[in-house]
């Protein structure tokens, strides 16, 4: 029985932790206009060589229907880039937090879309 409270207790504290990390975005992922604001910077900056038209992949990973998709981790990644199997540039000189967080939201947006 202490075996499955101490599960409890952990899945409980991954759960919160995963909220408090999703609140780090300065406002609602899902608000439209952000996600707009997102998609047309995705075009205009991620998709032609690396992600690909409406993030279904190309050089790089895609994002549609991605069910392992983690907002705080696309935002690391987008500010700070990768290295490894896929390279890629840090944005944090380039885009300010609010826009990262933009393009966090269109990411989610697509990862919630079918393949």
């Amino acid at each position: 029985m202490k075996e499955v409270l101490t599960e409890c207790a952990l899945a409980a504290a991954l759960i919160c932790a995963g909220a408090a990390a999703q609140s780090a975005a300065p406002f609602d992922l899902d608000d439209p206009a952000r996600v707009a604001a997102g998609k047309k910077r995705f075009a205009s900056t991620c998709a032609a060589y690396c992600h690909g038209a409406e993030g279904t992949g190309g050089r790089a990973p895609g994002f549609k229907g991605n069910k392992h998709f983690s907002a705080p981790a696309a935002f690391k990644v987008i500010a700070e880039g990768s290295r490894g199997a896929d390279v890629m540039p840090p944005w944090k000189g380039s885009f300010s937090e609010e826009q990262i967080w933009e393009l966090v939201a269109y990411l989610k947006h697509l990862a919630g879309q079918p393949q």
